[in-house]
């Protein structure tokens, strides 16, 4: 291999020593800066949804409770706690991000890397039973098959 490289004209091995900076720049950065950034920005979320989970329960403290809304069927949680529970039901659970109160009748709720299938199969029978109409959806295609990132704002009427 020494003697390889010996024979190799001064041009060439200074080529070959700059291709293999770059490859080694290149694997660095596929192996070690990509999943890193992919991290932070998952981090960066949890504590975005963290953050608007104390300041809601701040204010819910500050306020009160907040008034359950008589719904169908004879459910007098609130609209927040009958999404929760609704979505985890439906195995949603793992994908839900969070779900934040806009109102006392409109909420905003997050998902990240849910099946698209699974989320239409929850929404649609859930606006139905407890009268909730969809204010805005929007979805976006997520890493993997069949997996969205959305953001839905339900409301119930008033």
């Amino acid at each position: 291999m020494i003697g390889w490289w010996q024979n190799l004209s001064e041009r060439d091995q200074r080529m070959l020593r700059w291709g293999g900076f770059l490859a080694l720049a290149l694997l660095l950065y596929g192996a070690l800066w990509i999943p890193l950034g992919r991290d932070r920005d998952a981090w960066r979320t949890r504590a975005e949804a963290a953050d608007s989970a104390w300041a809601f329960m701040r204010d819910a403290l500050a306020n009160g409770p907040i008034a359950a809304s008589p719904s169908a069927h004879g459910d007098n949680r609130s609209l927040l706690a009958r999404i929760d529970s609704g979505a985890r039901e439906a195995g949603l659970g793992g994908v839900l991000l969070r779900v934040e109160p806009v109102n006392q009748r409109q909420v905003r709720v997050y998902f990240q890397g849910a099946p698209f299938d699974r989320l239409m199969e929850w929404l649609q029978p859930t606006a139905q039973r407890y009268q909730i109409r969809v204010e805005e959806l929007s979805i976006r295609r997520s890493e993997g098959v069949g997996l969205v990132e959305a953001r839905l704002t339900l409301s119930e009427p008033g």
